[in-house]
C-alpha cells in the first residue's frame, strides 16, 4: 500500500481573533503567529516525507479562516515540486465550484510536465461546503452541485484526451485542446471526494475513483464509500480502489500518544465545526448539502460527540497501535493509499516532527508491506434505504 504525508497549514490559535473580528469586535489585526511563518515551516513536513519513504506529499484548498491557508493546491505542489525529489503530489482536493475546470486541467498537465519521468500529479477534486468561501470567491452554493457535475466532465475528459468539446449550463467548450500537449492519459489519476449522497452519485456515474476525506466522520465516510461502491457496481463498473485520508499522532508511550491525541486532535475537530459553520443552520436549506443540515441539527444538541469521535476513529499511539488501526481501515476502506496528517490544530512544529520521524522508522515499512483488496458490496445493503452507520470495526471483519 502507498502512504502518503499531507500538509494542512493551520493557525489554529487565531480562531478566537479571527471570529471576534469578524462579528464586529475590536481586536489585533494579526494574529499572534504569522500565518507565514507556519507556511515557511510546514514545507518542512514535504522534506521528510522525501527523504524518510514516503510515496506522495498531499495538500488542500480553503480560503479566508484559520482552518487552513492553502489557496492554491497546485500552485503550492509546483514549488513542493522543487523542494523535493521523488514523492508524487496530490491534491485533496482542488474546489471544482471555485474554478474554471479547463485552467484546473491545464494546471495538472503543467505541472505533470515539469514532474517528468517517475513522478506523478495525483488530482482530487470536490465540490466544497463552505459557506465563506463560495461568498468570498463569489460562487453562489445553491449551483454548486451543478457546477461540480459538468466540471468534472471537462476535466476527466481533457486530462484523457487532451481535448474537450462540451455544451453545458455553465461551460460552453469547442474543441479546446492542451498545451503542452499531453504524453499520456492523465485520467487515471483523478480522485474525487464524495462527502455526500449527491456527490457519490455523480462520481459514480462518471467512473471517477473515491478519494474519502473524513471530515466529519469516519464512519459517515465508510457508508458514503459503500454507497459510491453500490452505485459503481450497477453503473456497470469494475471494483475500485480509494485514497483515504487519516489524522495521527505517534509516540514512544500510549500515555503521551493520548496526550497528544486529546488535545490536537480535539482542536483540528473543533477547527473543522468552525470553519464549515456546522451548528450556524444554514447548511439545511441550500440544495445538495441538506445532509450537512441534519449533520448540524444533531452537532447543536452536544458538539463534543463529534470531537470525542474524532479521537476514538483515527490512528494514534505507538508505533504498534497505529500500525493496527491504520491496517484496520485500509482493509474496512479497500485503500491503495492512506495520506496522513501529522500536524493539525495548535500542534508546534517540532512536536509534529518528531511523531512523523517515529512514524517513518516503525509505521511506515509495515504499511507498506500490506494489500488491501478493493471494498466488497455490503450483503442486502441498498443505497437508497435510509442504513445507520456500520462502524469501522464491524466493516474491516465483513
Amino acid at each position: 500500500m502507498r502512504v502518503g504525508a499531507t500538509i494542512f497549514v493551520q493557525n489554529y490559535p487565531d480562531w478566537d481573533r479571527y471570529e471576534a473580528e469578524e462579528r464586529g469586535e475590536s481586536v489585533a489585526a494579526r494574529p499572534t503567529t504569522s500565518d507565514r511563518s507556519i507556511f515557511l515551516d510546514e514545507v518542512n513536513i514535504a522534506r521528510i516525507a522525501d527523504e524518510t519513504g514516503f510515496d506522495a506529499v498531499w495538500t488542500v484548498e480553503h480560503h479566508f479562516t484559520p482552518y487552513t491557508m492553502v489557496t492554491n493546491p497546485l500552485q503550492f505542489l509546483t514549488y513542493l515540486a522543487g523542494v523535493t525529489k521523488r514523492v508524487d503530489l496530490g491534491t485533496m482536493v482542488v474546489v471544482l465550484p471555485w474554478h474554471n475546470p479547463v485552467r484546473v486541467a491545464e494546471d495538472v498537465n503543467m505541472l505533470d510536465a515539469l514532474l517528468g519521468p517517475g513522478r506523478d500529479i495525483i488530482c482530487g477534486v470536490g465540490r466544497g461546503l463552505g459557506r465563506r468561501e463560495y461568498a468570498g470567491l463569489s460562487v453562489d452554493q445553491a449551483e454548486a452541485r451543478e457546477r461540480f457535475d459538468e466540471s468534472l466532465q471537462i476535466v476527466q475528459q481533457l486530462l484523457a484526451t487532451g481535448q474537450c468539446s462540451f455544451n453545458g449550463k455553465y461551460f460552453q467548450l469547442q474543441d479546446v485542446r492542451l498545451r503542452p500537449q499531453p504524453d499520456s492519459d492523465l485520467s487515471a489519476n483523478l480522485y474525487c471526494a464524495g462527502g455526500t449522497a449527491e456527490t457519490v452519485q455523480i462520481i459514480a456515474k462518471h467512473n471517477v475513483r473515491p478519494l474519502v476525506i473524513p471530515t466529519t466522520s469516519l464512519d459517515a465516510a465508510l457508508q458514503n464509500t459503500q454507497m459510491y461502491m453500490q452505485l459503481r457496481h450497477q453503473a456497470g463498473h469494475t471494483p475500485s480502489d480509494t485514497k483515504l485520508a487519516l489524522w495521527t499522532y505517534c509516540a514512544e508511550t500510549e500515555s503521551e500518544a493520548q496526550a497528544g491525541a486529546d488535545r490536537y486532535m480535539v482542536e483540528y475537530a473543533d477547527s473543522a465545526l468552525r470553519h464549515y459553520e456546522f451548528l450556524r443552520g444554514h447548511l439545511g436549506g441550500i440544495q445538495g448539502y441538506q445532509s450537512y443540515g441534519a449533520l448540524g441539527d444533531a452537532l447543536r444538541k452536544d458538539t463534543d460527540i463529534f470531537r470525542r469521535a474524532f479521537v476514538r476513529e483515527h490512528p494514534w499511539g505507538t508505533p504498534d497501535q497505529v500500525v493496527t488501526k491504520a491496517k484496520q481501515l485500509a482493509e474496512a476502506f479497500g485503500a491503495s493509499e492512506i495520506m496522513f496528517v501529522f500536524k493539525y490544530g495548535g500542534m508546534p512544529q517540532h512536536v509534529a516532527e518528531k511523531s512523523m520521524q517515529l512514524f517513518a522508522r516503525e509505521v511506515l515499512p509495515a504499511l507498506k508491506e500490506i494489500h488491501p483488496q478493493p471494498m466488497q458490496l455490503v450483503s442486502g445493503w441498498s443505497p437508497t434505504q435510509p442504513a445507520g452507520l456500520i462502524p469501522v470495526d464491524q466493516a474491516a471483519q465483513s
